[in-house]
């Protein structure tokens, strides 16, 4: 009687692994470089537009007293 339990525990157990799905992976669309304009430049994915991203970033730190300000950098 106890092994008759665990087989029918084994059985149903099988049968709920077998109901897993597994979805289909989206194919990637990765960036396409355009070299009409230069190093840098790449596609806007699902157009031909052609776009380079840039810039830079600064900072200024400062000390001196309320009157005035001497830069250190």
């Amino acid at each position: 009687l106890l092994g008759s339990a665990a087989a029918l525990i084994a059985v149903s157990g099988a049968r709920a692994a077998d109901a897993v799905v597994v979805a289909e992976p989206e194919p990637a669309e990765y960036v396409k470089i355009c070299d009409v304009y230069g190093s840098g430049y790449f596609y806007i994915p699902g157009t031909e537009t052609c776009l380079r991203i840039g810039g830079f970033v600064r900072y200024d730190i400062g000390i001196g007293d309320r009157e005035g300000h001497q830069d250190v950098a």
